[in-house]
């Protein structure tokens, strides 16, 4: 009987933890769907990578790209950007289409972390794009095609990986 008890009780609290998350997550799932097939204003922005900085027009004009939203103190986005390490590495995904972008640290704090951490992609200066996007939220991650973000995602995800290589 206590047995039982105990396992509606934990139910009944599981279920108001998932509903919370799911409320907490309202917004930024709104947000992330309300931006697709929105097209990015083309601008000049610095690369940050030690070995090449630069400046560039983002997002590329003519092909597909990834770019994923990042911080230095973020767990889950050093995971998804070791995921797409790998995959560059690999060869199943190009290089030269994925662009990393932090809003919301000093250039000095990426480039520090920059020269700590080697990745095979881009590192973009462009804070004003996460304002513009709404994200508050690493990671996130956007596909672009020609500049339209066709899909917008946020946090970890399983599948993650495998779209961005079919996506490129």
């Amino acid at each position: 009987m206590l047995k039982r008890w105990f396992s509606k009780k934990s139910n009944i609290f599981f279920a108001l933890f998932l509903g919370f998350v799911i409320i907490q997550r309202l917004p930024m799932i709104k947000n992330n769907l309300s931006r697709q097939n929105e097209l990015i204003k083309h601008r000049k922005v610095s690369v940050l990578n030690p070995e090449k900085y630069s400046t560039i027009t983002f997002p590329p004009e003519n092909s597909r790209a990834i770019a994923i939203f990042w911080a230095t103190w973020c767990g889950p986005c050093k995971i998804e950007m070791e995921r797409l390490k790998k995959s560059v590495e690999s060869g199943a995904i190009p290089t030269d289409l994925i662009f990393a972008v932090n809003p919301y640290e000093t250039n000095s704090e990426i480039k520090k972390f920059l020269a700590e951490n080697r990745y095979p992609f881009t590192f973009i200066e462009a804070p004003e794009l996460g304002q513009e996007l709404g994200i508050n939220v690493t990671p996130t991650t956007l596909f672009l095609d020609k500049g339209i973000i066709t899909e917008m995602s946020s946090g970890m995800s399983i599948w993650g990986i495998w779209k961005a290589e079919f996506f490129l």
